[in-house]
């Protein structure tokens, strides 16, 4: 049984999607919380976490329980077990880091894809079928149209080879990853200098171009905004970290100051 892909599906129709990104919250729960949230979908991050492929896999099946894509952030972009271990597990989408090349994204289709577009891997009786392998090839050709693979492109070295990285077909979406842009470009943690969204605005333009979707991680909504009147579609909105360190600091915040109140009022 094959799960359709709602986000890519979405992205298609010409829909802009968006979630956030789960690096430290371990629990497979957060998928079902994120879901009722109302979020598209969430990337779960292998690249910045301690999570285990085992704690990945619990995440993506409460994922697709809920009915939330899960998005895995693969740890590097430069082995294909990386890649296939993610996808078996039945994750709906891949966003790999470190992309800098045409060869790194040629490799990537063929180790994500089935025949004929890829050389991925056959074990189809596993989690990303729910263990029904069906007819192989007519599975092989389901899954090839529902994996959403994402390229990050987050080095001055991959705004420069853009064109080349983007004409490879196969790949669904560009995703900026502002902060290793930032630092790449000589100004670490400054994504409005102007050399940085320059090369925020030609991902767009040349992702356009090869009929490939825009995106970008953002920290606020105040930049999610900015960026989708730019015209990005896919939108990383903060992280599980960021999410519950305001929300509780907001709490904290009032609750001290009306527990102070009250302390001074004797009570």
């Amino acid at each position: 049984m094959i799960f359709q892909n709602r986000v890519k599906k979405e992205l298609r129709g010409g829909k802009i999607v968006f979630g956030p990104m789960v690096s430290e919250i371990r629990t497979p729960g957060i998928a079902v919380l994120l879901a009722r949230a109302g979020f598209d979908l969430f990337f779960i991050d292998m690249e910045h976490s301690c999570f285990t492929t085992e704690t990945m896999a619990d995440m993506i099946l409460a994922s697709r329980a809920a009915g939330i894509c899960p998005i895995v952030r693969v740890t590097s972009r430069s082995s294909h077990d990386h890649m296939s271990r993610p996808l078996d597990s039945g994750a709906q989408g891949l966003l790999i880091p470190q992309i800098e090349s045409r060869d790194d994204v040629e490799n990537i289709v063929k180790w994500c894809r089935y025949y004929p577009v890829g050389e991925r891997g056959l074990a189809l009786t596993r989690m990303h079928t729910f263990f029904e392998s069906g007819n192989t090839p007519q599975t092989m050709r389901d899954l090839n149209e529902e994996i959403l693979l994402c390229v990050q492109i987050e080095s001055r070295k991959s705004i420069e080879n853009l064109d080349e990285i983007l004409s490879v077909p196969g790949v669904d979406v560009a995703y900026v990853g502002p902060a290793d842009l930032s630092q790449s470009l000589g100004d670490p943690g400054n994504s409005e200098n102007p050399d940085h969204v320059k090369a925020c605005r030609r991902v767009i333009e040349v992702a356009k171009k090869h009929g490939v979707i825009p995106g970008i991680h953002t920290g606020s909504l105040k930049s999610a905004r900015r960026w989708m009147e730019e015209g990005m579609r896919m939108v990383g909105i903060g992280t599980d970290i960021k999410l519950v360190s305001e929300i509780s600091g907001q709490y904290a915040r009032q609750m001290r100051e009306m527990s102070e109140e009250f302390s001074a009022m004797g009570k």
